[in-house]
């Protein structure tokens, strides 16, 4: 028998959804609240943590970004992966490829962003790696049924 967590939505997630999703004032906290309710799988890695730790830790407030941080190690909801193999499919933002080794290591169905130089990958045939915005990511998989 098959583990509930391998049939969840696997996604990785940019840096800059978690600035905007972080704070429950934020029209994005939905893609927060849906990573705490289990309602799709977050596949990150080791320097995908370090930058959520040094980005966040910047522009929030320590006590966020520490129950953010816990989470995220406590959270059946959290796949870790080790890529071995860089693919360097974003030259413009080098340092972007780590969400982009993340998404191909975990096979993940998305990754979600607003950073435009992620945009090369539409055009990458192989490995094929699926980019979608945080309000296409909350209408498609978040909203509530009638909203």
């Amino acid at each position: 028998m098959s583990s509930p967590l391998l049939r969840l939505l696997r996604v990785a997630i940019d840096t800059n959804v978690f600035v905007e999703a972080l704070s429950r004032t934020s029209p994005y906290h939905a893609i927060y609240r849906g990573l705490l309710q289990g309602k799709f799988l977050l596949c990150i890695s080791n320097e995908v943590w370090l930058e959520y730790e040094e980005v966040l830790t910047r522009l929030h407030r320590p006590e966020v970004v520490e129950v953010f941080l816990k989470f995220l190690l406590e959270s059946p909801f959290i796949w870790f992966v080790s890529p071995t193999f860089r693919f360097n499919l974003i030259q413009t933002d080098p340092d972007d490829n780590k969400f982009v080794d993340c998404a191909i290591a975990t096979g993940a169905d998305l990754l979600i962003t607003t950073d435009t130089d992620f945009n090369v990958l539409k055009q990458i045939p192989f490995p094929k790696v699926h980019l979608m915005t945080l309000d296409e990511f909350i209408k498609e998989y978040l909203s509530e049924p009638g909203h």
